[in-house]
């Protein structure tokens, strides 16, 4: 065992872990990244049950091609046998990975390692929740390999029967989806929830701005440890109070000394997918079984004769907001795969063109 099992095993380390950590200079040390902070990462070091602050190593970010190749929280790493520097990430598990906001036509990583993901809805109205958001934050899960939970929080504002008309929504994005009902005021499903995230799992909190992450966070905590903000009363949006990604260790459930670990990601106001048309196997399952029924295996949804999606739509069997919704996101996907393999090419060949380079300069 690379490090003492029960500590690692707290902190997330698994038989994956294991595995890849053969291949890794014995003299290394094995940490999990908490924070991630500019040029500088923040790392736990289970073996000596202490956190530090730590940089990449030079020959680390040479080597690394994009900013996917950086450490993002909930990652792995091998330290320098000082434990200062980072030397190499142990490949992932699962990630949650979106495109990055803007015009760039790049991955962002939120969170790596992940076994669930909580999906936050306010149901204070406004567009605290919407069955394409919902969506989105599914296909976001199925592409990285990340089970999805939804809380719908903030139940102390919101009328039974708009929290009912919420669940039977979600209910038919998704029928299997869990849904947990919460409210950091009153503590309603905080114990159900607190109990979900067990001993040596990671959890990543998604959600907008103002929907309370950071309250269920603090409420899981048992302290004041992430800030929050009134949502605006004028415009009925939240505030930006969780600026980074952050891992944390909560308290057992039935009172042992650690729970699962908790990761309290930034308030999404872009929700752009990344990764290929496969992730919407399960956020669009419905789909995918009535396209089992097209005349034609490539068929498109979108005027082939005897496509079984399109009749569905046409009987009322399939909302069209749904088909609409799932041709959007395919799409999407494929122009981003498109621009992934592009970009790829790209850095490979400035990689080389930067080993040459440098490579000339010592000839000299």
């Amino acid at each position: 065992m690379a490090t003492n099992n029960r500590r690692a095993e707290a902190w997330g380390w698994t038989a994956h872990e294991e595995t890849h950590w053969n291949s890794v200079p014995a003299e290394l040390i094995p940490a999990r990244v908490t924070g991630r902070y500019s040029v500088y990462w923040r790392v736990v070091i289970p073996a000596e049950s202490r956190e530090e602050t730590v940089q990449a190593a030079g020959a680390f970010r040479y080597l690394a091609a994009g900013s996917d190749d950086y450490p993002v929280v909930g990652d792995w790493v091998a330290l320098s046998p000082d434990g200062g520097l980072i030397q190499q990430i142990l490949p992932r598990r699962s990630s949650i990975t979106r495109r990055q906001a803007g015009r760039a036509a790049c991955p962002q990583l939120l969170a790596a390692n992940v076994e669930m993901a909580l999906l936050v809805f306010g149901l204070d109205g406004g567009r605290n929740f919407s069955p394409g958001l919902l969506e989105r934050f599914l296909t976001l899960c199925s592409a990285g390999g990340v089970a999805p939970l939804v809380v719908l929080n903030k139940a102390d504002l919101a009328q039974p029967d708009y929290i009912e008309t919420v669940r039977l929504q979600t209910a038919a994005v998704r029928s299997d989806i869990p849904v947990c009902i919460t409210s950091t005021r009153s503590g309603a499903g905080l114990l159900e929830l607190h109990g979900l995230i067990t001993a040596g799992r990671t959890t990543c909190c998604m959600g907008r701005s103002g929907v309370g992450k950071s309250s269920i966070m603090n409420a899981l905590l048992g302290t004041e440890l992430r800030r929050t903000a009134e949502v605006s009363r004028i415009q009925n949006k939240g505030r930006h109070t969780t600026s980074t990604a952050q891992l944390l260790m909560l308290p057992g459930a039935a009172g042992d000394a650690a729970g699962g670990m908790l990761i309290d990601t930034p308030g999404l106001r872009e929700v752009q997918l990344w990764g290929g048309e496969h992730s919407l196997l399960e956020s669009f399952a419905d789909v995918r079984e009535l396209a089992a029924g097209c005349r034609f295996r490539d068929c498109r949804h979108q005027g082939e004769p005897g496509c079984a999606v399109q009749r569905a739509v046409a009987e009322g069997a399939l909302p069209l907001t749904r088909l609409e919704h799932y041709l959007e996101q395919r799409d999407e996907l494929a122009e981003a795969e498109t621009r992934r393999r592009l970009g790829a090419t790209a850095q490979e060949k400035q990689k080389w063109k930067s080993v040459s380079k440098r490579a000339r300069r010592d000839r000299r």
